[in-house]
């Protein structure tokens, strides 16, 4: 007779097959048996908004969202330099601080998660 063992994910609670590697839910990789799950470390929320407001997209690295942080550094630049042809430098600057914001608004509400 075959017993069906599971377990829970350490990570989100799920309920898994016991000899499961990752995670189904969440994809976490699972501990060995009789090992204790590894605790990712917790970003500053603050320190992300900051980073984002200092270069456009930097809290999102910081954060681990590589893509992400590059699609804002993109179209921060992408956007000063079609801006370029139809404003004034102050303009695009306010342009600028506008989209920074943004984007620390993003990585401080991504720490939330």
């Amino acid at each position: 007779m075959s017993e069906d063992r599971t377990k829970y994910c350490p990570y989100c609670g799920a309920m898994i097959p016991y000899d499961e590697r990752y995670c189904p839910a969440c994809g976490e990789p699972q501990p060995a048996l009789g090992e204790a799950p590894k605790k990712k470390l917790q970003k500053s929320a603050w320190l992300a908004a900051f980073l984002s407001l200092l270069i456009t997209g930097l809290g999102q690295l910081y954060l681990g969202k590589w893509r992400r942080g590059g699609a804002f550094f993109l179209t921060a630049i992408t956007i000063g330099f079609f801006a370029s042809f139809y404003y004034t430098n102050d303009q695009i600057l306010v342009l600028g601080v506008i989209f920074a914001i943004i984007s620390a608004y993003d990585a401080y509400r991504l720490t939330s998660r």
